[in-house]
């Protein structure tokens, strides 16, 4: 008999970059910035006396929230304590669901069109519409894309209910074969106006994300049965109320979450005809241990049976708890041919459920690279191929299948590698250079579909020939022969007035302006223009301008740290292909399409 299973062949996650420790909460609650911490109630509590009798350094607030709570560290996406302007400079939601895809599809050796479905779930979108899953797709595959993307409003259940619909979808859809589910939150946002301590200790920032693959076999794996229901009586106990606020009882939300948990898991069980004896690991949830622990106790879970790994490391990240726990389970390399893993949540809007999942090892290519041949049979023009970060562009077109095109005029050891490519040189501070260039490219028989734009001098007397005039005569000489895109590296010195390095900044602006304005006739022509104002990286051409300088932008612009130049080039190379590029703040000047990155400008919040 033929078995249709459906497995979780990759594994990824992401969290907030900021790391909240219990003493960063507690010494909020020193300061009265957070409340309702009863400290000498706990200290004088003879559990905490006899623990303090085995750990003498122990302090009232840490057991309690260690022992009694179960929270060790968590991660914010701004730093503590979260503020509504802190957080509208931070990563979002989408961000971190994005990353949470990503590392899912490298674990799976999966490229993202493969996915035949998107089902993401939050209650912290980015945006009320459109929906999050139908963004992150767009970090991922090319527009012609039409593979359908699930939006869904859910939280602590939210992984679980999409696992469901993906199965049902995957059911209707015999040709299908991978999905991706992701949950993504950042519970941070709803604790701008809050002051108890407990949902500071309780919640955290994190996404996590599966492949879900169907596999026919002889024998049955995967997901061997799944649950889901609805409590009203749940419905108010938990939530967040218009004005972005979380509002929970912990009280009223302690004992019917244990109530529903248990109905599912008592379900679960029984439909599938197994004991708590045949489970490998317990994954509930995690949303503490007063929760947690009388589950375990009322089926006599083993304490070494229950794993709280992403409850230990990331608090309560809603729905990513479950799959951010899973994906810690394998990095741990505690998967096993046959584990049997039962998950449990109850949560928000009253949604419970359980699932139980035997898991199963799957052969993957050994070799496997995300973007490879995303530029196959692509023509790419790198002008400036031989500067520090053209030259590393080149590198990772190179590696992603591209022909290339490359002009150098310095540094021509930088190129020697790319023997198989097209090797200009051309000094562009001369026209004579320039034409000859031109020329060249104007008889090459095929297209060109991307030139990207890395040249530039920062040398005062020939900022504007270099920067601006030669660049704006080979555009507008190749008019015919681009076919696709010009993608140009800018600054975020354009955003900010200044008379030093008048000259460059000058240089910049000008041709910002100029593409600006032409990219209405560019896009008659089919070719879209990209204008990229990167903050300072920590290497290439922006390193050669004075110190002073640099040091005045960054503190004008809130650029903390230099960006490394390999994840620049990483976003340089996404931005003609991928609809949306992580980081990169997008808006339009015209027709032409204008990144920020690395950088933001003040706003009045």
């Amino acid at each position: 008999m033929k078995h249709i299973n459906y497995i979780f062949s990759g594994f990824g996650y992401s969290h907030g970059k900021y790391k909240i420790s219990n003493k960063d909460i507690q010494d909020a609650i020193s300061k009265s910035f957070l409340s309702g911490f009863k400290e000498d109630r706990i200290s004088e509590s003879e559990n905490f006396l006899k623990y303090k009798a085995n750990n003498p350094d122990a302090r009232a607030f840490d057991y309690f929230v260690t022992e009694i709570m179960g929270f060790y560290e968590r991660y914010h996406v701004s730093p503590f304590p979260p503020t509504r302007k802190k957080l509208f400079y931070s990563e979002t939601s989408l961000d971190l669901a994005v990353k949470a895809v990503e590392n899912c599809l490298i674990d799976a050796k999966i490229k993202a069109e493969e996915i035949d479905a998107w089902f993401v779930s939050t209650v912290s979108p980015q945006q009320k519409a459109p929906g999050i899953a139908a963004n992150v797709k767009a970090f991922f595959v090319e527009s012609s894309n039409y593979t359908p993307a699930f939006s869904l409003q859910s939280g602590c259940a939210g992984f679980l209910l999409n696992l469901q619909r993906a199965i049902e979808w995957l059911n209707s859809h015999p040709e299908a074969k991978n999905v991706v589910i992701a949950h993504s939150e950042t519970m941070s946002s709803f604790l701008t106006q809050r002051i108890k301590f407990v949902p500071f200790v309780t919640f955290g920032d994190a996404a996590a994300a599966v492949v879900l693959t169907k596999i026919e076999s002889e024998e049955k794996f995967g997901i061997i049965y799944l649950n889901n229901y609805q409590d009203q009586y749940m419905l108010d106990f938990v939530g967040v109320d218009k004005n972005k606020n979380l509002y929970m009882d912990d009280l009223l939300i302690k004992d019917r979450a244990i109530k529903n948990i248990t109905d599912s898991v008592v379900d679960c069980l029984k439909a599938t005809n197994h004991k708590i004896e045949d489970i490998s690991f317990f994954v509930p949830h995690q949303t503490g241990n007063a929760i947690i622990f009388p589950i375990a106790k009322h089926f006599s879970i083993p304490k070494e049976k229950i794993i709280l790994y992403g409850q230990h490391k990331y608090g309560n990240v809603s729905g990513a708890t479950i799959p951010i726990t899973l994906a810690l389970l394998q990095e741990n390399n505690e998967l096993y041919d046959g584990s049997k893993i039962l998950c449990a949540t109850a949560g928000v809007g009253g949604n419970f459920g359980a699932f139980l999942y035997s898991h199963k090892i799957t052969e993957k290519p050994k070799e496997f690279y995300l973007y490879e041949n995303d530029f196959k049979n692509k023509t790419c023009l790198v002008l400036g191929a031989s500067g520090h970060i053209g030259s590393q562009l080149a590198i990772e077109l190179q590696k992603r299948g591209a022909d290339l095109i490359l002009q150098y005029n310095s540094a021509p050891h930088k190129i020697e590698i790319f023997k198989n490519h097209i090797q200009l040189k051309c000094d562009l501070k001369k026209e004579t250079d320039v034409d000859k260039f031109i020329n060249h490219l104007q008889n090459l028989n095929s297209k060109i579909d991307y030139v990207f734009n890395l040249a530039g001098t920062t040398e005062a007397n020939d900022s504007m020939q270099v920067n601006f005039y030669s660049p704006i005569k080979i555009f507008n000489n190749l008019i015919s022969k681009i076919k696709s895109a010009i993608i140009q590296l800018g600054n975020s010195s354009e955003d900010f007035a200044s008379n030093d390095c008048y000259e460059w900044a000058a240089s910049k602006r000008a041709l910002h302006g100029y593409l600006a304005s032409a990219s209405g006739e560019f896009l008659k022509y089919g070719i879209k223009i990209i204008y990229i104002q990167s903050g300072f990286t920590n290497q290439g051409i922006f390193t050669k301008l004075p110190e002073k300088y640099i040091f005045k932008t960054m503190l004008l612009s809130g650029q903390d740290d230099s960006i490394k130049t390999d994840i620049l080039v990483n976003k340089i190379v996404n931005s003609p292909y991928k609809s949306k590029v992580l980081g990169m703040r997008s808006s339009y000047e015209n027709a032409m399409l204008l990144y920020r990155y690395g950088y933001h400008q003040d706003v009045d919040i």
